[in-house]
């Protein structure tokens, strides 16, 4: 599937209530590849707090990027997606940087 196969809500004002609801087109999904994960590039997510989560990538040459996606329900989804599926959540950026000089990952080009 490509992104182009799913309604876009790209710069649309949505409650969250809204956005859960117009997740579900991408029940099924495999978010991370979706949106471009592979072996040198891998999604991770930021825990802002209970509810919110920011994505952010590694990617083998760049080190870590906060890549903004403008489709609030597909970042959802996205964000939903790597929580369900056990891909890293840390509690901030320092942490997320800690983990990546223990396990060899660049942090910055």
């Amino acid at each position: 599937m490509e992104r182009s196969d799913f309604k876009s809500y790209a710069y649309t004002e949505l409650s969250a209530k809204e956005i859960r609801e117009y997740a579900i087109q991408y029940d099924g999904v495999d978010m991370a590849k979706l949106m471009g994960a592979n072996e040198n590039r891998f999604p991770f997510l930021i825990q802002d707090n209970e509810e919110a989560h920011l994505i952010v990538w590694w990617i083998k040459d760049g080190g870590i990027k906060m890549l903004h996606d403008e489709d609030r329900v597909r970042s959802f989804a996205t964000a939903m997606y790597l929580k369900e599926n056990a891909y890293p959540v840390f509690k901030d950026i320092k942490e997320a940087e800690n983990w990546a000089k223990k396990h060899d990952w660049p942090l910055h080009q």
